[in-house]
């Protein structure tokens, strides 16, 4: 395929999604290399411009040069964006409570904290960049050394044996007086 016929695909497969403004987007190929420049209104509408770039035949590569910038004035305060991230937040199970924070600023958001898994850290950004408003996301969250967290499971089951230990023996005491009554 030609340059100009991968162009006119780039385009047509951005223009048929609906999650895409294409207004102020402006693609250009060159070797099968397709490069985006220009502005969108979300996060998550730059996201899925290079991934249906990317999707067309004969794309080698996408050149992702798309700014993320509030066209008009956003419909919703910035308070109420930082309210909808906590909120998102804060109904994901996979996030734990009380230990991930956000800043808002203008509508780009910063998380910071500290999580046991690479999979709470991921989807609590997942979970702000869905949120409308948001311009961009800062994953400044750090995920707990495995050694730290093993040297943690450790240290409760050994609390946890502690605790039953006790237990155990009063159940072997007491069905060692249960044979002798039989």
């Amino acid at each position: 395929m030609t340059d100009q016929t991968l162009e006119h695909a780039v385009l047509s497969a951005l223009c048929l999604e609906p999650s895409i403004n294409t207004a102020r987007i402006l693609v250009t190929v060159h070797d099968g290399v397709v490069t985006l420049t220009g502005e969108v209104g979300a996060h998550s509408q730059k996201l899925a411009a290079k991934y249906k770039a990317a999707c067309v035949r004969g794309i080698k590569s996408v050149v992702d040069e798309l700014e993320v910038t509030a066209h008009e004035k956003p419909s919703r305060g910035f308070d109420d964006i930082a309210a909808s991230v906590l909120n998102a937040l804060y109904w994901d199970c996979a996030v734990p409570p009380d230990r991930v924070s956000a800043k808002c600023e203008r509508g780009w958001v910063t998380l910071s904290g500290e999580v046991d898994r690479a999979y709470q850290k991921s989807s609590a950004e997942a979970d702000v960049r869905n949120v409308r408003g948001v311009v961009g996301v800062t994953n400044e969250i750090t995920v707990a050394s495995s050694a730290k967290t093993e040297a943690s499971r450790r240290d409760e089951a050994m609390l946890l044996a502690g605790a039953i230990g006790p237990i155990a023996e009063e159940r072997k005491r007491a069905e060692g007086r249960r044979a002798s009554l039989s």
